[in-house]
């Protein structure tokens, strides 16, 4: 009896570490895909508002509410043999990790684009003291495009 229930536990060990460490991932990727944001809007010259850092708390705690709903579908298959591990769980955060990975890649394009330029140029053609002058800023611009 000692023998099976040393299985089981172990299983159960394992398991449970599997499902901590795609707890962490989810995590890790919601913290980076922050960091890019932010450096994205730091990159455009964008204001850094605290609505979309309260967000980034409510995605991970999102993110783990559709974890749960795998790990129930997890908890359910143990009544099979051959359903070892929480194979579900697994599958629900490597969903998370691509759904943040794209949100990261796009706020890398965000923060190479050239959106920050296009701020530099605007402020020079307000402060210019003459329709002239903002004139030729704006001919330069389109000439910029053009390239």
């Amino acid at each position: 009896m000692e023998k099976y229930v040393g299985f089981i536990t172990q299983d159960l060990r394992a398991g449970i570490a599997i499902i901590f460490v795609c707890c962490i991932l989810i995590c890790v990727a919601c913290l980076l895909d922050l960091w890019t944001g932010i450096d994205a809007a730091r990159a455009n010259k964008e204001k850094i508002r605290s609505k979309p850092l309260r967000k980034t708390g409510m995605k991970i705690v999102d993110y783990f509410r559709l974890v749960l709903f795998f790990i129930l579908i997890d908890i359910l298959g143990l009544c099979f043999p051959w359903y070892a591990l929480p194979y579900g769980a697994v599958i629900g955060t490597l969903g998370v990790l691509i759904v943040e990975g794209w949100s990261i890649v796009e706020n890398l394009r965000k923060k190479k684009s050239h959106a920050a330029e296009v701020a530099d140029m605007a402020v020079r053609i307000m402060e210019c003291a003459s329709p002239e002058e903002a004139k030729k800023i704006i001919q330069t611009i389109k000439e910029e495009v053009k390239r």
